[in-house]
């Protein structure tokens, strides 16, 4: 199992951060912008929050936490 910080330093989670760089994405919009399955995002959308790095936004959205 991965650490959190081998998790962050992920490719899969760089795709993330840099697909939220532009404004609020639904867990959808990721899937489509990252290549990622939904169940992929949704858990390393979850690292990245335990992390502080993103915050969950009503409607299943997701913004880069500033």
């Amino acid at each position: 199992m991965r650490s959190l910080e081998e998790s962050l330093r992920s490719e899969q989670c760089r795709r993330i951060l840099v697909a939220l760089e532009t404004g609020t994405k639904s867990t959808t919009e990721l899937v489509a912008l990252t290549k990622l399955t939904e169940g992929s995002v949704m858990k390393l959308a979850n690292v990245l929050i335990v992390a502080g790095r993103i915050r969950r936004i009503g409607g299943g959205k997701f913004s880069i936490k500033r």
